[in-house]
């Protein structure tokens, strides 16, 4: 009864903890839902001949159409088992500045409360925060605000914002990987399995 007596009062007086467990799981960005499909989206996706998708893992990508304060952005869709649903939005702001992605972070907080995970550098090139959100139905959404202003080509300079529904990427990774063993006559257990390492060298650069 304590328990849900703070809560209560948590959602009355705002308090942080009490808004993340009010938020609802957020499921659009950009004018764009997860769930959705590439072609209930219309012209909010850029056509991509048949043949011609970016495949990854029984992942489709299609880049975004121009938007209002982005500068880019793709979504990933199913090609297994459910094809064509979009189960991964990420867009990049059109402004890189630190103190843009301040105000957004500040925002983010107010709404879903402090992040579950950080990552980042020493130097502060990289900045990356990650809230987990399950909303009334049970559908768990990932969030990553990300901002970045090194020289690595591994991320994509400035500031970007990713929403996804994990377990919905992961059923079509695993749709996808059924589906190439038995195209193999096999399974991933039976496939011959290369010999293991002989030293330590075979991990490292040369």
């Amino acid at each position: 009864m304590r328990k849900v007596a703070f809560l209560c009062l948590a959602l009355l007086l705002g308090i942080p903890g009490g808004r993340a467990l009010a938020a609802e799981a957020p499921m659009e960005l950009a004018g764009i839902r997860l769930g959705d499909t590439v072609a209930a989206s219309g012209d909010k996706l850029r056509t991509v001949e048949p043949g011609q998708e970016c495949r990854r893992s029984g992942l489709a990508m299609a880049p975004v159409a121009p938007v209002a304060g982005y500068r880019s952005g793709y979504v990933d869709y199913g090609q297994c088992a459910s094809p064509g649903r979009i189960v991964r939005i990420k867009m990049h702001y059109a402004d890189d500045s630190l103190e843009f992605f301040n105000k957004v972070l500040a925002a983010l907080k107010k709404r879903y409360g402090e992040p579950s995970q950080w990552r980042g550098n020493a130097f502060g090139t990289l900045r990356t925060w990650k809230w987990s959100v399950t909303g009334a139905d049970g559908t768990r959404v990932s969030l990553i605000l990300m901002h970045y202003a090194g020289d690595d080509g591994t991320f994509t300079q400035g500031n970007s914002i990713r929403i996804a529904q994990p377990d919905s990427v992961r059923q079509e990774l695993r749709c996808q990987e059924a589906k190439d063993a038995a195209d193999k006559g096999t399974t991933s257990l039976e496939a011959p399995q290369p010999p293991a390492p002989k030293d330590l060298n075979w991990f490292l650069p040369r």
